[in-house]
């Protein structure tokens, strides 16, 4: 576990050592999104900031709240129906036309449903939302990320899902289609870490952080049917042993956003660690990725921060080639949905 005090002071040197970030949050308005977001303009100077989300009402008063935290700040907010390719494409493309690189990529948009239709574009609901739309912003904003890196600046990919939780996926269904909500959870969590993995190694100037947030109290957990009952049920029980304070979540994602131990796979640290290495504390020295070596660029990260890796069926998955299936399946997915949209423009 990394202590909350060593979180603290990494957060402490972002204003010298990432004054300005620029970043695009999916997901920023509530929940833990906005949690890292309140941290980020304390931490940081003068951020340049794109908060995805799906309620103006709520984008109002985000940019509100975070202009009176950081006056120094500029705060973006852009509607987007994230279950949908099609407005991810025209957040992303207006993204593209205003800035020349962007320093953090942040993912953690999401609901919890069940048993509801596809989306238009004729993706399954729950897929859309929490894996094939968000997952879009990668390669949209690539360029831009690539661009950070060029230039010696930070960049970054963070998921906020289930990082480490990940079980086996079923070859033959990776639309994630016809599966209970938990099932349906854990294959977006393993399909997500599997992409990671596939793009850190395509783009090694960029690293890939896919992280479980923990139990944490969201405007998410309320939603219709039993488990949610269920869930809020626990945390009104269990919530002074389990739940995490808002403000250590935010320090804690912002932290794994920010951090140099997670470093992109082309500069970081590989061999056996020094001796210095030994006695650092936890937090202070290069995390091992997925693959168990130091710094390799993608890192599956539990809530207190520990770099989980080792685990055999995402390593069996690599071996075998399955994991560049995965991304080829997601990819041909996109593909499907974008010449959906081209023979319809042209009739």
């Amino acid at each position: 576990m990394i202590p909350l005090t060593t979180i603290q002071a990494g957060n402490a040197k972002l204003a010298t050592d990432l004054p300005s970030p620029v970043c695009v949050l999916v997901g920023g308005t509530t929940g833990i999104g906005f949690y890292t977001l309140k941290q980020l303009a304390k931490s940081t100077l003068s951020p340049r900031v794109y908060i995805i989300g799906s309620k103006p009402s709520n984008g109002a008063k985000a940019v509100e709240e975070l202009e009176k935290i950081n006056p120094n700040g500029t705060f973006i907010y852009q509607q987007c129906n994230v279950m949908l390719i099609k407005k991810v494409d025209e957040v992303c493309d207006a993204i593209l036309k205003a800035e020349k690189e962007i320093n953090i990529l942040w993912l953690s948009a999401g609901v919890l449903r069940s048993g509801m239709p596809d989306t238009e574009e004729g993706v399954e609901f729950m897929a859309a939302i929490s894996y094939y739309g968000q997952v879009r912003f990668i390669p949209k904003l690539l360029p831009l990320l690539k661009s950070s890196a060029a230039n010696g600046h930070h960049a970054r990919v963070i998921r906020i899902l289930a990082g480490g939780l990940e079980k086996p996926l079923d070859p033959n269904n990776l639309d994630m289609r016809g599966m209970p909500m938990i099932k349906s959870r854990q294959a977006h969590t393993t399909i997500t870490t599997v992409a990671f993995d596939a793009l850190a190694k395509q783009n090694p100037d960029v690293s890939f952080v896919h992280a479980f947030a923990g139990f944490v109290k969201t405007e998410g957990q309320n939603f219709p049917g039993l488990l949610s009952v269920v869930i809020r049920t626990v945390m009104w029980v269990g919530g002074r042993w389990i739940l995490i304070p808002d403000e250590e979540s935010g320090e804690r994602n912002l932290f794994y956003a920010t951090s140099g131990i997670y470093p992109p796979g082309a500069i970081g640290t590989k061999g056996t660690e020094s001796e210095s290495d030994e006695e650092a504390k936890e937090g202070e020295v290069t995390a091992l990725g997925l693959d168990g070596v130091k710094g390799s660029g993608c890192y599956t990260l539990h809530w207190d921060g520990t770099a989980k890796h080792g685990n055999p069926e995402l390593l069996k998955y690599r071996e075998e080639g399955f994991t560049d299936k995965v991304w080829e399946h997601t990819l041909t997915v996109w593909k499907g949905i974008e010449e959906k949209y081209q023979k319809d423009a042209a009739t």
